[in-house]
């Protein structure tokens, strides 16, 4: 639809002459009024059409149920995707996903994105979905495995921790994280010991802080030592870790693999576990 320019007599030129002029401009503006009203109910219609068309509009876009983006009946049905085509996955949709088809025309630089993800089926709500991608490494790392946008690990080694690190579970000491603690409604971190004193005066808390008064403290919660910082963790790694210099090597046939355990990747490291 082209532009329609419209132009109005000025009513200030038209104030204060005869009565027939009076009419031509009260005339004029009914005019307008049912050409606006003919424009808005036009509008509508095209915005309505364009709309029932738009891809993830329809019925095949929306839900769960087979054909819509992202809906899935096995792995097979599932593949790799990002925001932009050029960026290492994020996330999985449906191969049928339109964005897939035009991702493909597109001519990315070389990436060297990190082959520890896939894309699976969740069959329980049969959607596709990003998971970490178990993988066999044969490198000891000092400060353990590497851990991505995704919180899946790669073979790539971590960083060193710089600055004061813990070595040990022993370094490290359980403290409120605010000034009401778990104990009190609020919540509580893990920090070095020789840390403790000064981490808890730079809260500047009040000598009767308000506080909700209920305990909201995790059953289990221990400090441990990961990857040379101190957290707060319920879940003790793996007896049968690997990865790390100061861990045994894997014996009996088995080989390290990361991801294939959620504890292990919260510690950086890998399981001893069948090939």
């Amino acid at each position: 639809m082209g532009l329609i320019v419209l132009s109005f007599p000025r009513l200030h030129d038209r104030i204060l002459t005869s009565y027939t002029q009076a009419q031509l401009v009260l005339h004029l503006w009914s005019s307008v009024r049912l050409l606006l009203l003919l424009l808005l109910a036009s509008s509508c219609f095209s915005s309505s059409s364009e709309l029932s068309a738009s891809p993830g509009d329809d019925d095949k876009g929306s839900g769960a149920g087979p054909g819509a983006l992202g809906a899935c009946a096995a792995s097979a049905d599932c593949v790799l995707s990002a925001v932009t085509c050029c960026e290492c996955p994020t996330f999985a949709t449906s191969a049928t996903d339109p964005k897939v088809e035009a991702c493909d025309k597109v001519n990315c630089p070389a990436t060297s994105c990190p082959a520890n993800v896939e894309a699976v089926c969740t069959l329980e709500v049969g959607r596709c979905e990003l998971a970490c991608k178990a993988l066999a490494c044969e490198t000891n790392c000092p400060a353990g495995f590497a851990t991505d946008q995704n919180g899946c690990l790669s073979c790539a080694c971590a960083a060193a921790p710089v600055g004061n690190v813990c070595v040990v579970d022993g370094d490290c000491t359980q403290t409120r994280a605010d000034c009401c603690g778990c104990e009190g409604g609020g919540q509580d971190t893990a920090v070095l010991g020789s840390d403790a004193a000064r981490f808890d005066t730079e809260l500047n808390c009040s000598m009767t802080p308000q506080c909700p008064g209920v305990n909201a403290c995790n059953a289990g919660d221990a400090p441990r030592c990961v990857q040379g910082q101190c957290q707060l963790l319920a879940e003790p790694p793996p007896s049968s870790q690997c990865g790390r210099p100061d861990l045994p090597p894997c014996s009996g046939g088995t080989i390290c693999k990361v991801n294939v355990s959620d504890p292990a990747n919260l510690y950086g490291v890998g399981v001893c576990v069948a090939p």
